[in-house]
């Protein structure tokens, strides 16, 4: 009878402790290399340099507000990755998104719901609770008010920075 511990085994062994010892050891790439958070100021000139005249609509929308409105909205949370060292994998950095839209009734529009389309931009915190909020582009400029207050009902997921939310900016389209 045999008392020994099989060759099959401790070869396992020896596997799974080199497994272990390389995501434990200190990674030799990672090492050299300092991953740096993004930086949450805007880029020099970035108000001053907004061009002239109104944002930009589909075709239909009218336009409710200019370039330079639209940055002093965007400028209060909007975040810019500085050049170097920011890991932007999927792995560390997530976009922001919409997570639940409730049943949305256009009759806040009147006779103005048949063809109603409206693009509103959200600001929303680290947690995803809305800031502020901004119609730029609707058919129907009269039901700005009503339009906003359905944003309340919308829940948001914020941009994730290594599973840190960041305030955000996420664009939200009605069309009827």
């Amino acid at each position: 009878m045999r008392t020994g511990i099989p060759p099959r085994l401790i070869k396992g062994v020896a596997r799974l402790a080199l497994v272990a010892a390389s995501f434990l050891g200190p990674p030799v790439a990672a090492a050299d290399a300092v991953l740096k958070e993004p930086v949450f100021t805007a880029p020099e000139g970035y108000m001053e340099s907004a061009q002239a005249g109104y944002f930009p609509c589909k075709k239909g929308m009218k336009a409710l507000s200019t370039h330079a409105e639209f940055r002093r909205f965007a400028h209060r949370n909007e975040v810019w990755p500085q050049e170097d060292g920011v890991d932007l994998s999927r792995a560390s950095w997530s976009a922001a998104r919409v997570v639940h839209v409730p049943v949305v009734d256009f009759a806040f529009a009147g006779k103005a719901r048949r063809g109603f389309r409206a693009q509103v931009y959200v600001l929303v915190d680290g947690g995803g609770q809305v800031l502020d909020k901004l119609v730029t582009c609707t058919t129907a400029p009269a039901y700005n008010d009503a339009l906003l207050a359905l944003i309340d009902g919308f829940r948001f997921e914020p941009s994730r920075y290594k599973e840190r939310g960041l305030r955000s900016l996420i664009p939200v389209d009605f069309e009827n």
